[in-house]
C-alpha cells in the first residue's frame, strides 16, 4: 500500500482538497467557508489552517490539484524546430494540427462523469475571468506553456504577422475551443443531443480547418491538380 495512502493526515488533507474544490466551484472564494469544507470533507477546521495556513492557501492549492489532477496532452507534443530551420513551416503546421487536438482532448476529458472534474472545470473557468491577485502567478506559470506552443506555430505559419497581432490570434483561437467546451450544455439543448459530440474527431477536424482557413494556410487545402 502506498505510504501516503495509509497516512491519515495525508488522506485529511486530500479530501480537504477535493472539498475545497467542489466548494469553490459551487460558491466561488467569498461565499465558500473553511467549516463548510471541513464538513464535507469530514474534516476538523482546524486542519485548513494547520495543512494549508488558512483559505487563501487552500485556495491555491485546490488550483495546484487542478493542474496536476491529469497529464496535459498539450505537454507531451513534441518540440517545434526554431523558426528559420529546414521544415520548420511544415512541422508547425503539423504542430498546430496536434495542438488544437490535443487541447480539444483535454477539454472534453471531462464527462461530468467525475464531479471533482466538472468543479475542477468550472473553477478554472472562473478564475481565468477573474484570476484573484493571490493566483495569479500560478495560473500564468499553468497557461504558459500553452500560449508558447500555439505562438511559435503561429510565427512559423504567418511570420507577417506582429507581436500583437500574433497574440490577438493565439487568443481567437484559444477562446473558440474554450468557447466550444463552455457552451456544451447549451449546444446539446439546441440539438436536442444530450450525447454529442458522439464523434470527437469530427469536431477536432472542424476547428483544425476552421483555423487554417482563417490563418489564410494555403498549403493546408491543395487544390486538385497541385
Amino acid at each position: 500500500m502506498n505510504a501516503q495512502a495509509a497516512d491519515p493526515a495525508h488522506a485529511s488533507r486530500q479530501r480537504l482538497i477535493e472539498a475545497a474544490i467542489l466548494t469553490f466551484a459551487e460558491k466561488g472564494f467569498d461565499g465558500a467557508g473553511i467549516r463548510e469544507i471541513a464538513r464535507r470533507a469530514k474534516a476538523n477546521s482546524a486542519l485548513v489552517a494547520y495543512h494549508f495556513c488558512g483559505k487563501e492557501g487552500l485556495y491555491l492549492e485546490a488550483l495546484k490539484a487542478i493542474f496536476s489532477r491529469k497529464v496535459s496532452p498539450v505537454s507531451q507534443l513534441a518540440d517545434l524546430p526554431s523558426p528559420g530551420a529546414p521544415g520548420a513551416r511544415e512541422a508547425a503546421l503539423q504542430g498546430f494540427r496536434n495542438y488544437i487536438r490535443a487541447f480539444v482532448i483535454e477539454l472534453m476529458s471531462c464527462d461530468g462523469s467525475d464531479p471533482v472534474d466538472e468543479a475542477a472545470m468550472i473553477l478554472m473557468a472562473r478564475e481565468m475571468q477573474s484570476p484573484r491577485p493571490a493566483s495569479s502567478a500560478l495560473l500564468v506559470e499553468h497557461i504558459q506553456p500553452y500560449v508558447t506552443y500555439l505562438t511559435a506555430c503561429l510565427q512559423a505559419l504567418r511570420p507577417d504577422l506582429d507581436e500583437e497581432e500574433l497574440f490577438a490570434t493565439g487568443v481567437s483561437i484559444q477562446g473558440l475551443l474554450i468557447h466550444f467546451r463552455n457552451s456544451l450544455g447549451i449546444i446539446r439543448l439546441i440539438r436536442s443531443n444530450p450525447g454529442y459530440p458522439e464523434d470527437l474527431e469530427k469536431v477536432i477536424r472542424h476547428h483544425i480547418d476552421f483555423s487554417l482557413r482563417g490563418l489564410g494556410i494555403p498549403e493546408a487545402f491543395p487544390q486538385p491538380g497541385n
